[in-house]
């Protein structure tokens, strides 16, 4: 059992019910403006929702980031928590990972929102445990903490990747000059699924750990049905 269990969830919320409630509201926010939330106003609303809640975390409650992260990328510093064999990921200041597709009108960047939706959706479709701990915030800045469970194994081949996804049925296309995935069952689209982001473990299985997943809707499913011609 985590040391952090009581953040976990935060305080027996799962992430499942976060995004519910999340996404509940940017519906809600939607239908009077007869359209989509956009960037800013997920984050005021995740903002709104996060004190309500009581999410927002100082330092001293994660006894890592007194240390230097074990690691660093473009979304998140880092750290290994041994004694439950866990990463922490903390996401960089103000900064929550990027859409696998966007409208012309819409940021590139995906909000708070839409950050814990990729792990909500990455724990339904891949059978990870992703667990949202809550929010830190320096100098008017956010950071998303997520804990994942640690995966034994080396980078797959981009071969195997392909047939992971191909064979399960997912239809590869181009999205921004980068390979993507469409799942036409559930109408959810991935991406960045380089070397580093699945693992073959021992038992010959890969494991996604890191990938950019979205639902798509509208205009978005449209072009992805008609890019993978289906």
């Amino acid at each position: 059992m985590s040391s952090h269990e009581p953040f976990g969830t935060t305080a027996g919320i799962p992430l499942e019910a976060h995004v519910e409630e999340l996404r509940r509201r940017c519906e809600a926010v939607a239908r009077v403006q007869g359209g989509s939330t956009h960037y800013l106003e997920e984050v005021r609303l995740f903002r709104a929702y996060a004190g309500e809640r009581g999410l927002g975390r100082v330092s001293g409650d994660f006894p890592e980031l007194s240390r230097t992260p074990d690691d660093e990328g473009n979304e998140h510093q880092v750290w290994f928590q041994s004694e439950t064999d866990t990463y922490m990921k903390v996401t960089w200041p103000d900064f929550f990972g990027m859409l696998v597709l966007y409208r012309q009108d819409e940021d590139e960047r995906a909000s708070p929102i839409a950050y814990l939706e990729r792990w909500q959706l990455h724990n339904e479709l891949f059978g990870d445990s992703v667990r949202f701990l809550g929010t830190l915030e320096k100098d008017g800045r956010l950071r998303l903490i997520i804990q994942q469970q640690a995966i034994k194994g080396e980078p797959a081949t981009l071969a195997q990747i392909n047939d992971f996804f191909t064979g399960s049925g997912w239809r590869r296309f181009t999205a921004n000059g980068e390979v993507a995935y469409f799942d036409p069952e559930r109408q959810v689209v991935i991406s960045d699924t380089h070397r580093g982001n699945l693992i073959l473990m021992d038992d010959g299985l890969l494991a996604p750990i890191d990938l950019r997943v979205q639902p798509l809707t509208g205009a978005l499913l449209d072009y992805v049905v008609k890019a993978c011609r289906i």
